[in-house]
């Protein structure tokens, strides 16, 4: 019987996985196709481009108040990373908010003088 219940738990753990890969690529491939996050990639693939240019909240995109201190945005920062880089999340199509993240990071970095 045991056995049974833990065949059951694999197979509802490997639907719910795909279920939500194929939940997340329908998003990022709907993310592809808006215009501001269009130019947002655009700014994150042009190094010397900001993400002010973007008009995008880059504290937003990491869940945070500006008024965050250093500490707590280098901590989100780093939980983000675990959760979305493609080596360590438990879902595919992660890139895209990864490089998202990345960028917010990399021009608070800019903006505080790190």
């Amino acid at each position: 019987m045991e056995d049974r219940i833990r065949k059951a738990q694999r197979q509802m753990r490997k639907a719910t996985a795909d279920m939500m890969s194929g939940w997340l690529n329908q998003l990022l491939e709907s993310m592809y196709n808006d215009p501001v996050l269009g130019e947002l990639w655009s700014a994150m693939r042009m190094e010397n481009q900001s993400m002010a240019y973007t008009g995008i909240d880059t504290y937003r995109v990491l869940g945070l108040d500006k008024s965050s201190s250093d500490a707590e945005v280098k901590k989100r920062y780093r939980e983000l990373v675990v959760k979305l880089h493609p080596d360590t999340a438990e879902v595919k199509g992660t890139e895209f908010l990864f490089q998202l993240v990345t960028a917010a990071y990399r021009q608070i970095s800019k903006e505080r003088g790190w």
